[in-house]
Formats: C-alpha cells, sequence, structure tokens
C-alpha cells in the first residue's frame, strides 16, 4: 500500500508520538528526568486516538501502532482509561470522598449564589463516611450537619482557607502539616473501624497554577513557562518529603485522599501512592479525569489506599460546582 509525501510525514510524526508516549508512560523504565514532560501524556494520548481514528478511515496499516503501544503498554494505560465498571455494588463498607471545592466558589467563578448549598446536596445524597475537601473556606462553609465529627484547619498564611475531614466516625490524633513555603498542607486523623484503627490523610500539593492562557500553542515565554512548572514540580517533590516523614511514623493502615496537582505517571504519584492501591485503577471507568486543562482530561485528584482494603467501587462524579470533579471510593476492610 502506497503512502504519498503527507502520509509519510504524518506516519513518522505518530511513530514518534507512540514511542513518545510509552516513554513518559514509564513502561520500559521511570523517565521522570524532565518533569514536566510527564504531564503531556493525556495530551499526547489524545493526537494519538486521532491517529489512530485517521488510520482506520484511511484504511491503512498504521492503525495496528496504536493496538501495539496498547498490548505493551497495558498497564499504564490503565491508569489514563479503564473500561467502564457497570457493576452494582452489594457489598458494605467505607465510603470515602475527595473534593477540591475550590472555596465554595467564593469568588463567584460560577454564576450561582447556591454553590454551598448544591454541594452539601450532593454530599447528602451520596452519603460517604468521610469526605476530604480541599481548597475549603471557613467562611463559605455549608454546615455539613449530617457530619458530627469535622476537623478544619485553614493554612497558616490565610485565617479563611485550607483543608477539611469530615466524619461519621470520632476522629482521633488529628493533626496536620504545613508545607514548608506553602499556602498548602495536610491533614490526618485515625478513626475506629471494625476494632482497627485506620488514618486518613487529605492531602493538597502545590498548585500547577496552569489555566488556558498557558496553552503550548499560545505560550510566548515558553521556556519561561516550563521552568516555572519544573519548579512547582520540585516544589511538590519537596512536601512528598515532609509527608514521608509524618507517614513513618504511622503505624496504621492507611487512606490517603489527595489533590495531587500532577498525573498518574509523575514521580510525585509514584511516591505518595507507594505501595498502595490506586481506587481508580482497580475499579474506576473511563477516563476518570477530575480537572480540565485546554479541553484536554486530566487525572490529578486521587483515592489512595492500604493493601488491606479492598476497592469494591470507584466513581468520578459529573458535577460542575468546582474546577474539579469529586471522586469517591467504596472500601471493604479485608
Amino acid at each position: 500500500m502506497k503512502f504519498n509525501f503527507v502520509s509519510k510525514i504524518l506516519l513518522l510524526i505518530n511513530v514518534f508520538l507512540i514511542a513518545f508516549q510509552l516513554l513518559l508512560m514509564n513502561t520500559f523504565w521511570d523517565f521522570h528526568q524532565y518533569p514536566f514532560l510527564n504531564l503531556m501524556v493525556p495530551v499526547i494520548s489524545v493526537i494519538n486516538v486521532i491517529f489512530f481514528i485517521f488510520w482506520i478511515i484511511k484504511l491503512k496499516w498504521p492503525f495496528l501502532l496504536f493496538i501495539f503501544s496498547l498490548m505493551i503498554g497495558f498497564k499504564e494505560w490503565g491508569k489514563l482509561y479503564k473500561l467502564p465498571n457497570n457493576a452494582i455494588p452489594i457489598s458494605n463498607g467505607i465510603k470515602v470522598m475527595s473534593f477540591n471545592v475550590r472555596l465554595f466558589n467564593s469568588f463567584k467563578w460560577i454564576d450561582s449564589k447556591s454553590v454551598p448549598q448544591s454541594i452539601e446536596t450532593f454530599i447528602n445524597k451520596e452519603n460517604p463516611d468521610l469526605v476530604c475537601l480541599q481548597e475549603h473556606s471557613k467562611e463559605f462553609n455549608p454546615k455539613f450537619k449530617n457530619y458530627p465529627y469535622q476537623y478544619i484547619v485553614s493554612s497558616k498564611n490565610n485565617n479563611q482557607n485550607g483543608l477539611c475531614i469530615l466524619s461519621k466516625y470520632p476522629l482521633k490524633n488529628r493533626g496536620r502539616l504545613d508545607f514548608e513555603d506553602s499556602n498548602n498542607s495536610a491533614l490526618y486523623a485515625n478513626f475506629y473501624y471494625k476494632r482497627d484503627s485506620i488514618r486518613i490523610y487529605n492531602v493538597h500539593l502545590e498548585s500547577l497554577s496552569i489555566n488556558l492562557k498557558d496553552s503550548l500553542l499560545i505560550q510566548e515565554h515558553f521556556l519561561k513557562f516550563v521552568e516555572r512548572i519544573q519548579s512547582v514540580i520540585q516544589k511538590q517533590e519537596l512536601q512528598i518529603d515532609q509527608f514521608v516523614k509524618v507517614d513513618q511514623k504511622n503505624k496504621h493502615p492507611t487512606i490517603i485522599c489527595t489533590d495531587l496537582n500532577n498525573n498518574a505517571f509523575s514521580r510525585v504519584y509514584k511516591r505518595l501512592k507507594a505501595d498502595r492501591l490506586d481506587a481508580f485503577d482497580l475499579s474506576g471507568g473511563g477516563l476518570g479525569a477530575t480537572y480540565k486543562l485546554a479541553y484536554f482530561p486530566f487525572r490529578i485528584d486521587f483515592i489512595f489506599t492500604d493493601q488491606k482494603f479492598k476497592v469494591i467501587n470507584f466513581k468520578t462524579h459529573d458535577l460542575k460546582l468546582s474546577d474539579h470533579k469529586p471522586i469517591s471510593a467504596l472500601l471493604q476492610w479485608k
């Protein structure tokens, strides 16, 4: 089957992007020399899917390139996309939710005055046992009367905004971790379940602060943009160092809810996940995107669990009350 000049150029681009994607997905070895590049996996993946569709339409063999990449990188693809999970959970367990609420719309990003009440209604309807909220605002915080145990902490540089853990279980041994030179932080607390003590963490790492104006196609100062992102990721690494020091003293099984501000192909993800389970990876469906950037889907919110848990169900909720989507997991204690 002959290729014209344009098709040959497209084929070369396609081969390069597929090889580059497999590299950035850490298919063969960990590639974290340039952490900024790992962020590009969702973008490159979408382009490769478009190539796949293009070659199918053209009835040309290069569509096999995508299938080949899927076969050899199947495990890593699972961090990006899972076949829809339509199973109805029939087991009981602990239901955990994580949600960056964007200060309950305190700066009116959404044209609605009822966002805090709508968030409370949503949470009450879903009825999780524990809820971790990032970018929490004391000023606009609903009462959350269904949650008698609440641990709310503002950042050290702002008396109003910070993190929150809502719980139907009494919270013991509560603590906070203020990250150095940052408004971001982490909370932790222990609760008892079936005579065992379990620790829950709410972790919010440094924000990349990327918006549509930072699109790679229109960025006027690309090198400065890359340097800024690299410096933020380096700060995230230092924040993980602080977290690890605290967690090393923890002897209990853990659940981590986090707005990682990074994706599942980053070194930050790998370090925070450690030997824990990624609830989406086990029981999620679709892309699982929790944040949309320049029309590309990014999964930057996670629930990690101790291996002593079985993930019965995971859900990314299609809710438009923040710039993030809430996620929840039903966990069964083994």
